[in-house]
């Protein structure tokens, strides 16, 4: 490129019938001021234009850092989303575990008290079977008792008037209890 000073030091060969010196000299000196000046502005927007052009290529760094940035804030974002869903379904499995073993354990209760009843039920039925048994052969033995007393009172009836009438009146449950407490019991004056 040309330069201011190029021009201000350019000298012409002289020809015989030429431009007028003077003329060509003080025209080649408007150019050569006229040039500093626009050689001066090139200069200076050429600095600016390389200043702006490391600005953006500054600014398209940050812009690249800042678009991965986003994306591995965004890819995190979907990590810890994917992340928390398996957490969450973990617990809900577990939770559905605990549940279920609650459930399994509860029904064993329930089936453990069930047969504890029956079996409390069959011991109770057996028990009154039992008491009942026994009760019929006591009534038995005492409604024999009974028979063989009245065969022996038939033949004593003459020495015993007085036990006989006692036995015709009938004898209430407490009533015996209390004549045989009076019996055993010494009598004190």
């Amino acid at each position: 490129m040309l330069t201011p000073m190029d021009i201000h030091n350019k000298e012409f060969k002289r020809g015989f019938r030429g431009y007028s010196e003077e003329d060509v000299d003080a025209f080649m000196n408007n150019i050569a001021s006229d040039y500093e000046k626009v050689y001066r502005e090139y200069c200076e927007l050429k600095e600016r234009c390389d200043s702006l052009q490391d600005k953006l290529t500054q600014y398209e760094k940050m812009e690249a850092t800042m678009n991965s940035t986003l994306m591995l804030a965004q890819q995190t974002a979907e990590n810890v989303k994917v992340s928390a869903r398996k957490e969450a379904d973990l617990i809900l499995q577990e939770a559905e575990s605990k549940k279920q073993k609650m459930l399994d354990e509860t029904m064993m209760s329930l089936q453990n008290s069930q047969q504890e009843w029956e079996k409390l039920k069959a011991q109770t039925g057996a028990y009154r079977a039992k008491c009942r048994a026994i009760l019929t052969s006591q009534l038995r033995l005492l409604d024999d008792m009974a028979a063989d007393g009245e065969g022996k009172e038939s033949d004593n009836m003459a020495s015993s008037v007085s036990v006989s009438e006692k036995s015709a009146q009938p004898v209430r449950p407490d009533q015996g209890r209390q004549d045989s407490g009076k019996k055993d019991a010494p009598k004190s004056k």
